[in-house]
């Protein structure tokens, strides 16, 4: 009987030992098929980096994909005459980035940030500088280029010891010329090749520094945002009758001003964009001639959009220094799509009309 007692409680002991090896097999099956977020996390981290090819990187303006070589050179900021009688422009269809505020007499100018100007031929025409546009082109960490100067801006450049390319300048035959077909003050152009030169000229630094790396977030890929009010047709009440009108097929907006197609003339193309960034900030009268002051520093509301949608966010620039970023109302980073953007910096009492 002892025997059979012993027998028992070792087969009872095997099939126990059992049981508790299949259970410890099938824990250590379960850990090594979910690996945990952290893992997750580097895995999607490496499979991003390896999506770019060597040399790659994402365009600080666009999210698009450029050679580093590109990416890292500072653009172009250059200042472009909008009134009707310079119309139609040249080369603005290539700007990464078109920015539109009120100068004075409640025209406007517009101001193209070039991130490749390789093949840009001829570009204008080109006007004079205003001390506000200064700070969109440091966003950008861009070289600032202008014909001339009003005395804001130029108390403003000298302030910061800038270099920028002046029409009037020493070296203006190297960077800047007439056409003939057009009366001054709307006939100054420069191109791509001219405009490195101007940089040769005047020995300024073509990167931009070395801890810049961009300002704008970009999604991965191409997103209708989930919230937000239809905004198929966006209409802006400057003086140059600013709108723009999604295409449904091309996923981006065309652009119209003075009642018609707002075209480059190099091209014969309407300018088209993937995204809207309407910046509210206070604007005030600084000079008996008009001139406009714009509070770019601290922060304050905008509407971005994109792919027939407006959101909400807010923009926030903390000193002179700083580069003008955009938040969410949850504080997370706004994402624009990747491609090319117009930016609307407007009084914050103006009226932005959207419709389906």
């Amino acid at each position: 009987m002892k025997n059979k007692a012993v027998i028992t409680r070792m087969i009872f002991l095997a099939i126990l030992m059992s049981f508790t090896l299949t259970a410890c097999s099938k824990k250590e099956e379960t850990i090594s098929t979910e690996p945990s977020t952290e893992a997750l996390t580097e895995t999607q981290t490496e499979e991003t980096v390896s999506t770019l090819e060597e040399g790659m990187m994402r365009s600080f303006l666009t999210g698009e994909l450029v050679s580093t070589e590109v990416g890292r050179e500072k653009p172009f900021a250059i200042m472009i005459n909008n009134v009707a009688k310079a119309l139609p422009q040249s080369g603005i269809g290539q700007a990464s980035i078109l920015y539109e505020a009120i100068v004075e007499g409640d025209i406007t100018r517009m101001m193209a940030v070039f991130e490749d100007t390789s093949q840009v031929e001829k570009v204008g025409p080109i006007r004079s500088a205003r001390h506000n546009y200064i700070d969109f082109a440091m966003d950008n960490e861009a070289v600032f280029v202008h014909y001339g100067w009003s005395i804001f801006a130029e108390a403003k450049i000298n302030e910061l010891g800038l270099k920028t390319l002046n029409g009037l300048s020493s070296y203006e035959e190297t960077v800047f010329y007439r056409v003939t077909d057009r009366e001054a003050p709307h006939n100054v152009y420069s191109s791509g090749e001219m405009l490195q030169a101007g940089v040769t000229e005047l020995d300024i630094d073509t990167l931009v520094s070395d801890d810049y790396e961009g300002r704008l977030s970009f999604y991965d890929e191409d997103t209708v945002p989930e919230t937000g009010t239809i905004a198929n047709n966006v209409s802006i009440p400057f003086s140059s009758e600013s709108k723009l009108a999604y295409n449904s097929v091309s996923g981006e907006y065309a652009k119209f001003e003075f009642g018609a197609e707002h075209v480059d003339v190099e091209t014969g193309e309407q300018l088209f964009f993937k995204n809207i960034l309407i910046q509210y900030v206070d604007y005030a009268t600084i000079s008996s001639e008009g001139h406009q002051d714009m509070t770019l520093n601290g922060s304050g509301r905008a509407l971005l959009i994109t792919n027939g949608k407006a959101v909400e966010i807010t923009w926030k620039r903390e000193s002179d220094s700083d580069h003008t970023r955009c938040y969410n109302l949850d504080g997370t980073d706004a994402q624009f799509n990747v491609g090319k953007s117009y930016f609307a910096i407007v009084p914050t009492d103006f009226e932005i009309t959207m419709t389906e």
